[in-house]
């Protein structure tokens, strides 16, 4: 890709939400954005060619130093791409608590970017943007992975058909479809969680779970709810990482006795989301997710969302 600087650009601003990795039946390839909570990126242009982190606003610890940040390091690795010379004071807000399960270094990654395009004459593509964020998921993981990219980029659910080469698919949504995610306050590192996994498993439970995505994503696109309940199982990761999340079991029992379609890990926890047919059920099972986290002495934060809004 070939790119030039607007000279006549002095600030921009870009924000990328939070979202679920694997939303439950797609590990590493299905992601599902949130609206609500997410990161944002402001550039200022300098006079020489540095890069300097002049101001983070989160809960966490972050580095400054640009190799280490995933915003300043994904700005680097573009420009070097890109062969442009251009520096930047770089301002982050950072929405989305680290190692959340809820796409942090995905948005990290795309909401620098974002600003980043604010600068060239003809901005990135949506193709072109998830293709250089993949930069800071190998950075945050150990490699790349776009489930949480897609969504951050496109919005709504999108399906990662390949990494090398990137092509993303944006998926259709139901009218209605809500999304809960709840952030227990309890650290799940994303390299540890992924390490977890058996890299191996029997082809009789591939099948099974292979009829599971494929029916889910057929229910996207008929608008069946009632299949994308029966669908919405996880039966390779979920049962490899729910002991990481202290009364998960008994959270999911009661959410699907809700009414809730499904229940399960967002990425890589230990944030846990569930899918509903209305904002006012999935008000009621956010407040008792959050509830009964608090019986197990964890302190929890709640965010609704319609599903599909770019």
């Amino acid at each position: 890709m070939k790119k030039e600087i607007n000279n006549t650009m002095e600030t921009s601003e870009g924000f990328a939400p939070a979202s679920c990795g694997n939303v439950a039946v797609g590990y590493d390839i299905l992601g599902m954005a949130f609206k609500g909570v997410g990161d944002q990126v402001t550039l200022t242009r300098r006079r020489d060619e540095a890069l300097v982190i002049t101001a983070i606003e989160s809960k966490d610890s972050l580095p400054k130093e640009i190799d280490k940040n995933i915003c300043s390091a994904v700005i680097a690795h573009a420009l070097e791409e890109l062969h442009l010379s251009i520096g930047f004071d770089i301002a982050i807000r950072k929405g989305i608590a680290l190692s959340s399960g809820m796409g942090g270094s995905a948005a990290s990654a795309v909401a620098a970017l974002r600003a980043l395009s604010g600068f060239l004459i003809e901005p990135f593509t949506n193709e072109e943007l998830a293709s250089l964020a993949l930069h800071g998921e190998t950075m945050a993981s150990g490699e790349p992975h776009g489930d949480n990219i897609a969504p951050a980029v496109y919005g709504g659910i999108t399906l990662v058909r390949s990494i090398d080469p990137l092509k993303i698919i944006p998926l259709p949504i139901p009218k209605g479809l809500y999304a809960v995610v709840v952030h227990p306050q309890i650290p799940i590192e994303t390299k540890g969680a992924r390490a977890l996994l058996k890299k191996e498993i029997p082809l009789f439970m591939h099948v099974k779970q292979s009829a599971n995505i494929a029916s889910f994503i057929a229910a996207l696109y008929t608008s069946d709810f009632s299949l994308i309940g029966d669908a919405l199982a996880d039966l390779l990761i979920e049962p490899q990482r729910k002991h990481l999340i202290p009364g998960f079991d008994t959270i999911k029992k009661e959410v699907l006795a809700l009414g809730a379609l499904g229940m399960s890990i967002s990425g890589s926890g230990p944030s846990v989301f569930a899918l509903t047919e209305s904002q006012e059920l999935a008000e009621k099972i956010s407040q008792r997710m959050i509830s009964l986290f608090s019986k197990e002495g964890i302190e929890a934060d709640g965010w609704v969302s319609m599903v599909g809004e770019e």
